[in-house]
């Protein structure tokens, strides 16, 4: 399937037929009389800037391609995957019918599972991160936040709602969306149990565990009144699917890659834009989060230029893209010191890092071609109220808010603290249209989540003390 570009002539067409021009509203085109934000003034001068670099360069903008890459065109059969048939599968976009991880069977979270294999019990317990011993289980903290299954009209996969009963409607609705490995208690306390010696050599970071459960964004939002849903890529279904064993050339881990984890954040996007219309939404990423946050958008974008039947232009309705750890350009297990996963392992586990390239020498992945456009021009779109994927007036006048937080490098571009990226990894390219955070060398989270927290840095730009309270800070603006 080769992918088709969107651009030039055709745009203008379908977007006359959509009635795609913009609204008044902050951040649109001027009217003369309201004053233009000064955010908007300098995201609108770094794009022109960005625009004559790139052209001076003789990269052709219009004609630049945004949608999926050839590489990944989605899966057309409806055949089950199984674990000797994994190379037709990984690495492709997966339609929802008969994605293997679009599911709600057996939800450690869903109040209505009395039977499952992991049965609801306090709905933080998933039988792996938070539950066994091997990896700091059984989570010690108590009193968490109340939630459940997600129940959302149009959105068929599993995500988890946590209860709010004093919702201000006036706020953004809040998306988290979890990395690689990792469910919806990425967002949730965790206490190690009283005796449990963290795991620290990975990242070399000596850390003493919390001894008291600090609350994370789920409480933290909650507690702020915000509607808060997680979406849950369902990564204890991988094994079933792709081969398991602890090989190098398989995937133990449940690795996934952006073809499983962006048509399912897609679609809860865009059922909850259409369920709630005149309400702006938030997305909030960690990790593979990031970037799968940022594909779903791009996707949803391309679906509503092509006139798609119930297509929604997602720019016109979220309010701010926070992105913690992401692997923007590029990811140390591309790198022969963590595996060289992309060219060793044919699974998820290696398709996902394909994707994302190689941090220590990064060169735009087919995967990152269209999500990034040339040297990053299209990383931010609608940061203007106007702007995205090399046009103008395609944000009905909304402006979206972008930050990043990664881990400061101990030596910049040699030494990394974070295990998986790196300041240059995690950043976008337009200073003006994003902000762009490094947290300090001691924002790691202290809890102790995620096997014992082995990768206490790379989980700081979410779970610190300092990284909760610079995404709550943002989310407010």
């Amino acid at each position: 399937m080769r992918a088709l570009r969107i651009s030039g002539p055709f745009v203008v067409a379908v977007l006359g037929m959509l009635g795609g021009a913009c609204t008044q509203q902050s951040g649109g085109p001027d009217d003369g009389k309201t004053p233009t934000p000064a955010e908007v003034v300098a995201c609108r001068e770094r794009i022109a800037a960005k625009t004559e670099e790139v052209k001076a360069a003789g990269i052709d903008i219009d004609n630049w391609p945004i949608t999926d890459a050839p590489e990944m065109a989605e899966l057309t059969t409806t055949v089950p995957q199984t674990q000797d048939s994994y190379l037709q599968y990984d690495g492709h976009y997966r339609p929802l019918a008969g994605h293997p991880g679009c599911f709600i069977d057996n939800l450690y979270y869903d109040k209505g599972n009395a039977t499952g294999t992991t049965k609801y019990v306090d709905g933080n317990n998933d039988g792996k991160w938070t539950g066994a011993t091997v990896f700091g289980g059984p989570n010690a903290a108590t009193n968490f936040v109340d939630g459940d299954r997600a129940v959302i009209d149009g959105y068929p996969c599993a995500a988890k709602e946590y209860t709010q009963r004093d919702e201000d409607t006036s706020k953004p609705i809040v998306i988290l969306v979890h990395g690689n490995s990792t469910r919806p208690h990425t967002w949730e306390k965790f206490l190690l149990p009283a005796g449990t010696q963290p795991t620290t050599a990975y990242e070399n970071v000596q850390f003493t565990p919390d001894s008291v459960a600090r609350d994370q964004l789920a409480e933290k939002l909650i507690a702020l009144r915000y509607r808060v849903i997680a979406v849950d890529f369902r990564t204890d279904a991988v094994t079933n699917v792709d081969p398991a064993a602890n090989s190098t050339t398989q995937n133990s881990s449940g690795n996934i890659d952006h073809g499983w984890a962006t048509p399912i954040l897609q679609s809860l996007v865009k059922a909850v834009i259409k369920n709630n219309p005149n309400r702006k939404l938030a997305l909030i990423g960690h990790s593979m989060g990031v970037t799968v946050a940022r594909d779903a958008l791009r996707r949803l974008y391309v679906e509503h230029l092509r006139g798609t039947e119930g297509a929604v232009n997602p720019y016109a309705h979220v309010s701010h893209v926070i992105l913690g750890s992401g692997a923007n350009h590029g990811v140390s297990t591309y790198d022969p010191a963590l595996g060289a996963l992309c060219a060793n392992n044919k699974t998820m586990r290696g398709t996902v890092v394909c994707e994302m390239g190689s941090r220590s020498n990064y060169v735009e992945t087919y995967f990152a071609k269209p999500l990034n456009g040339p040297r990053d021009l299209f990383s931010t779109p609608c940061a203007d109220g106007d702007y995205a994927f090399g046009k103008t007036g395609q944000c009905e006048g909304n402006v979206v808010k972008y930050l990043t937080i990664t881990m400061t490098d101990k030596e910049k571009g040699t030494n990394y603290q974070d295990l998986y990226v790196s300041e240059a990894a995690s950043r976008l390219d337009m200073e003006g249209c994003v902000t762009n955070h490094l947290n300090t060398l001691s924002d790691y989270d202290t809890s102790g989540y995620f096997n014992k927290g082995f990768i206490a840095n790379h989980f700081g730009s979410l779970r610190s003390e300092a990284g909760l309270k610079l995404a709550l800070d943002y989310l407010a603006q």
